[in-house]
């Protein structure tokens, strides 16, 4: 019985969800677009099944250690990382791209701050982080209900939050993210693309 209940969990935890709840994923080799050579890590729980998506044979995924005994296992073909995102346990520009995929929402402000910091550390020259995260609306029944949906301690991020936590840590060049819509929950999304342009 837990082997089925392993095996399902895994198939949703791929296509499946991505589909769903990070509608981006599969798309962000066009919209970036990353090409064959570089380098990409994935942040969170489900980190191992997007890279694998976006970057068979040469992604990496960092996730906690709770999520590693439950989900990882190495076995997607990507390279497993265990740490925080405020610790990345890599050398300086290790990756090209870096995709943070409704994470946002569970970090402090403070935590926020040292995860771009760290991001703009291991990304090389030109490197590029994207993050999406469940935005605020105007209307204070709409962020009720994502409150009630996403549960206690989860915190919508706006496009301005993430775009100065970027420009704090020393990134040049931040834009929106051109992120199609997604599929659930369904709402806006704050998507942030920032470039590195280190000249060091």
């Amino acid at each position: 019985m837990r082997g089925l209940r392993g095996a399902w969990r895994r198939w949703w935890r791929a296509a499946p969800r991505l589909a769903l709840e990070d509608t981006a994923a599969p798309q962000l080799g066009r919209l970036l677009p990353i090409r064959e050579d570089e380098r990409v890590l994935v942040v969170g729980p489900d980190a191992e099944a997007m890279a694998a998506v976006i970057a068979p044979e040469r992604g990496a995924a960092l996730v906690q250690e709770a999520d590693a005994e439950e989900f990882g296992g190495g076995s997607w073909g990507v390279d497993l990382l265990v740490g925080e995102v405020e610790r990345i346990p890599v050398a300086d520009g290790a990756f090209d791209v870096i995709v943070v995929p409704h994470r946002a929402r569970y970090w402090s402000d403070r935590v926020l701050e040292r995860a771009m910091g760290e991001f703009w550390r291991v990304l090389g020259h030109d490197g590029v982080v994207v993050l999406w995260e469940i935005a605020p609306s105007r209307a204070r029944w709409v962020n009720r209900g994502w409150g009630l949906l996403l549960g206690r301690g989860a915190r919508l991020r706006t496009f301005a939050e993430l775009g100065r936590a970027a420009h704090a840590a020393g990134f040049a060049w931040i834009q929106t993210a051109p992120l199609p819509p997604f599929l659930w929950p369904p709402g806006p999304r704050a998507g942030v693309l920032a470039r590195k342009e280190s000249y060091e």
